[in-house]
């Protein structure tokens, strides 16, 4: 009898572990681009179990906690009818210290956009920028990229030295935030 509840034990460990892995996954591990502009998309399954509007729900919920109060949200859309969401936020990204100097940050904006069909939910993350701000001595200075001209394969490709470092940094830290973005909202349908 023993062995038997031992095994079901382990068998039951071996499901969650399972499962804990299944979430964190590495969907995206390259910069994807169509028609010349860096797009993150990707199909999240979610059962028949819910309808499309109990999907919604929790979407919609899923949005309100992970960004009302944000300071870096730009806008919330909510679409009750079409069953999906916009979001345009910023985040802070912190890159490594480039050839010993001081850690540089950036910031990014991104466009989000979830919609709910019968099967699943689509996850699209679009129109990234990033913005470099530059303090020297009583000055200041922005300077906007977009994605296109950072994060691609063939923008780092073009670059070399301190550049190429700060790129495939920016591209790695992108990566981060896209896929712990999308697993962060796929788990709200298991």
């Amino acid at each position: 009898m023993k062995k038997y509840i031992v095994t079901a034990i382990l068998i039951l460990i071996t499901a969650v572990q399972v499962k804990a892995q299944k979430r964190v996954e590495q969907v995206f591990t390259s910069v994807p681009v169509t028609n010349g502009k860096v797009v993150f998309r990707q199909f999240i399954y979610t059962g028949s179990e819910s309808t499309p509007e109990q999907k919604y729900a929790l979407l919609y919920q899923w949005a309100k906690d992970n960004y009302t109060g944000n300071p870096h949200l730009i806008s919330l859309r909510f679409n009750n009818e079409n069953l999906n969401i916009t979001v345009s936020s910023k985040t802070e990204l912190n890159l490594s210290g480039n050839n010993g100097r001081k850690n540089k940050k950036m910031l990014m904006s991104y466009r989000l956009d979830a919609s709910i069909t019968n099967a699943g939910c689509i996850f699209v993350v679009r129109d990234i920028n990033y913005e470099q701000i530059d303090t020297e001595g009583n000055s200041s200075s922005k300077r906007i990229f977009t994605a296109e001209e950072m994060i691609t394969d063939a923008a780092i490709a073009s670059s070399s030295g301190e550049q190429k470092e700060l790129k495939l940094n920016l591209q790695k830290q992108t990566l981060t935030f896209v896929n712990d973005l999308y697993n962060n909202l796929s788990s709200i349908f298991n």
